[in-house]
């Protein structure tokens, strides 16, 4: 009781000292004073949830629906934020160090960057007040029980334990330029060093920003066990779609610092980008969508959530407009420059977030108007992809360019030339080995191989490799030849298979040795031992009872293989059969690595560029951590022992989306009631139904809108078709006032 009365007691002293930043007068005390009492109160009450998440101090509710006292200590620890409540007091806690750092970076300036201090405050105050109202991690458990219900078993991962706070360092830290966006709208005009006080700001949230993505892609690739990484869910939508608009803005500031354009265009991505990551917040609590990823589906939470967003952004949205005229870049923007391709690129990057928008809200405007209709990974591939293709040519070709409208130099066209053809060359043997079928697929691997010649030529012309933009288009480049390469030769074994049989997948066989059983500290698992030849490795897949929610999950086994170690052989566990036989599910993708070893790169990039600007920010280094490395996990499905009719049963899993789940596969997601529905299918199949009778049955149960390629309607051609209606709009838009000084 009195821990969770003292918890109370710290935030809201906390609320206190926020609201009194917000309006009390700065010169009785400094308003930088106030901000370190939040950081500190809240800190002390996200102190106080640690240690009783650690302690299984059960008298708090928190802790008796999220813990249990077999639970291993690092998802104790993890289990503090992998709820609704704690989560939120995350986002508070970040949120207020931000806040203090900007009450001690602005306090020696001029107008009107201390107003970014009270707009922090009130900020915080608002979050604050939620936590408060809404979702207190201090409730009490009345009575206390002497046992917990313990984590979901998916969320006990070590990717998911350092997941959210990476992730929210990212989207709060996008507070940062919102509040200088608005102070200096307010203010009526841009300061001359504002472009510099933004940049490190924006590297340092746009890189954690990017490493949560990659940590979450991650984390679905090994753990949801379906093989893949990215499904287009509707929770990942939202952290991508602020990654998108951030990636803009770190450019565009750019181009604003060398070349004073482009001024407008970054203080509309500096609202737009906080904007997206407060709806990325509001998505994963509302309710409105369903997904694995969902803390909570409570609408008075999402409500509050959506009401303190619209006091942020619609009266900086309304200041923006009406100070645009006097906000406009006065120098003008060159198409054939730096700056015109970077504003190319925020126009292609902004078109392809509404694109994601659309596909992510579209099933619940339809819903409005008493249709329905579920929206998944054909349309995004679709649309989005093809979109986001010409985006490699600019990533390679903008470098090239001088900031002055000059166009290209002649030593450059002289590197570039060769560069292209070999491209060339390099697409001709891609259509021999991929087939011209893989259009798509081929554009962006000629697109990949572009961007990493490109991108290598001028680092070597240049004669600097260390380069936080060289690092990031390279890993660019990289990670998308790893999305193709695994994405067009994947191939995929589906067998049931007896102890000292060995069975092939690609290049590689498999051997299964033997099948044991263990106790872990929460769980009991049988494990298999298969055998990797050539090479001699083992892959040790699992299937795990948690006893204490009674749920089984899977384990997977990954191995990188090959030349370069760039391949993965990755195995699931299935089913035990008669006869001894054990159902085991096994992918080759090729190239694999690349995609990680891309994105690390990108981080990496991210961090160079931000160490060379970090003078102005050394009290943000505390902020950066990384804590524990991700290991390998996944989840198993039910298979049949007759090999065609799973063949038939995952075949038909693919052609339905899950009831449960925005726009996922039924063969893709983890949640129970898809489950159950597999198992009905592979039921159905037994008793010997067709495709179309098993198809027929789940639409008259779920509707049209359960299969994923839904009738053609005028709500599907709009869905189709807006987007690229839009991109034409944009584009063209563009061209014809490329000759006319711009309003960015």
């Amino acid at each position: 009781m009195i821990l969770a009365y003292t918890g109370q007691a710290f935030l809201g002293i906390a609320l206190l000292l926020a609201a009194l930043q917000t309006v009390g007068p700065a010169r009785y005390i400094s308003t930088s004073r106030f901000s370190y009492g939040q950081a500190l109160f809240v800190s002390l009450a996200f102190g106080l949830l640690l240690y009783a998440h650690v302690t299984d101090q059960f008298a708090l509710l928190s802790v008796v629906l999220h813990s249990h006292t077999e639970k291993p200590l690092l998802y104790k620890i993890s289990g503090v934020w992998g709820n609704h409540e704690g989560s939120m007091l995350l986002w508070v806690l970040i949120l207020s160090v931000y806040g203090a750092v900007v009450a001690r970076q602005v306090k020696r300036l001029e107008a009107p960057y201390p107003l970014a201090a009270p707009l922090m405050a009130f900020m915080n105050f608002g979050f604050l007040l939620f936590v408060l109202m809404a979702c207190d991690p201090f409730t009490i458990a009345d009575p206390a029980p002497l046992q917990g219900q313990d984590l979901n078993p998916l969320l006990q991962d070590p990717s998911l334990a350092i997941h959210p706070p990476i992730l929210y360092i990212g989207y709060a830290g996008f507070a940062v330029p919102f509040v200088f966006a608005v102070a200096a709208l307010i203010d009526g005009k841009v300061p001359d060093l504002w472009a510099d006080l933004m940049r490190p700001w924006i590297l340092f949230a746009w890189t954690f920003l990017t490493l949560g993505v990659g940590l979450g892609s991650f984390w679905a690739y090994y753990e949801l066990g379906w093989g893949g990484w990215w499904f287009w869910d509707p929770v990942e939508n939202a952290a991508l779609m602020p990654w998108l608009t951030a990636t803009a803005l770190l450019h565009t500031v750019v181009a604003l610092k060398a070349t004073k354009t482009l001024q407008a265009g970054t203080l509309f991505l500096s609202i737009l980008t906080f904007a997206l990551c407060l709806f990325g917040t509001f998505l994963v609590r509302s309710g409105l969508l369903t997904s694995v990823h969902n803390f909570a589906v409570d609408p008075e939470r999402g409500a509050f959530i959506f009401i303190l967003s619209s006091l942020l952004i619609l009266p900086a949205l309304g200041l923006f407009f009406w100070r645009l005229p006097k906000v406009r870049s006065i120098v003008s923007t060159i198409p054939l420059s730096r700056s015109g391709l970077i504003l190319l690129m925020m126009l292609f990057l902004v078109t392809g977030t509404a694109t994601v928008a659309l596909g992510t809200l579209y099933p619940l405007i339809l819903e409005a108007f008493g249709q329905k209709m579920t929206v998944g990974a054909p349309y995004f591939n679709a649309t989005f992809v093809p979109m986001m293709l010409p985006l490699l040519v600019l990533l390679g070709l903008g470098p090239w360019y001088s900031w002055p409208a000059h166009g290209l130099a002649s030593s450059a066209v002289r590197w570039l030339l060769p560069l292209s053809c070999l491209t060339m060359v390099v697409f001709f043997v891609a259509c021999l080995g991929f087939g011209v079928r893989h259009i798509l697929g081929l554009a962006a691997f000629t697109g990949a191989v572009w961007t990493i010649l490109a991108t290598v030529g001028y680092a070597l012309k240049k004669k600097k490799i260390l380069s936080g933009t060289i690092l990031g288009h390279l890993g660019i480049g990289i990670a998308v030849l790893g999305m193709v390469g695994s994405s067009l030769g994947e191939q995929e074994v589906i067998k049931a298979v007896k102890v000292g049989e060995t069975f092939s997948v690609g290049p590689v066989s498999l051997m299964l040795q033997q099948v044991t059983t263990y106790e872990g500290q929460n769980y009991k698992a049988q494990q298999a031992n298969l055998q990797i030849n050539p090479g001699g490795a083992t892959l040790t897949p699992e299937k795990r009872f948690y006893w204490t929610q009674g749920v089984i999950h899977g384990e997977s086994a990954i191995r990188s293989v090959g030349f370069g170690w760039l391949h993965h052989i990755y195995v699931m566990m299935g089913e035990e059969y008669e006869g001894q036989k054990w159902s085991i599910h096994a992918y080759y993708k090729p190239f694999m690595n690349l995609l990680w070893v891309g994105g690390l790169m990108v981080v990496l990039g991210g961090i160079v560029a931000f160490r060379k600007r970090f003078q102005g920010l050394k009290k943000v280094l505390p902020l950066m951590m990384v804590l524990w490395h991700p290991i390998l996990g996944m989840g198993a499905h039910e298979q049949l022992s007759n090999p065609s009719l799973e063949i038939r049963a995952r075949l038909l899993s693919r052609k339905i989306l899950c009831p449960a789940c925005q726009g996922q596969i039924l063969d893709e997601s983890p949640v129970e009631s898809a489950a159950h529905l597999r198992s009905r299918i592979r039921q159905a199949l037994r008793g010997g139904q067709t495709d179309d009778q098993i198809l027929e049955g789940l639409m008259a149960q779920y509707g049209a809108q359960v299969v994923a390629t839904p009738p053609v309607t005028w709500a599907t051609y709009a869905l189709w078709f807006g987007p690229w209606v839009l991109f034409g709009f944009v584009l063209g838009g563009w061209f014809i006032r490329k000759r006319r000084s711009p309003i960015l």
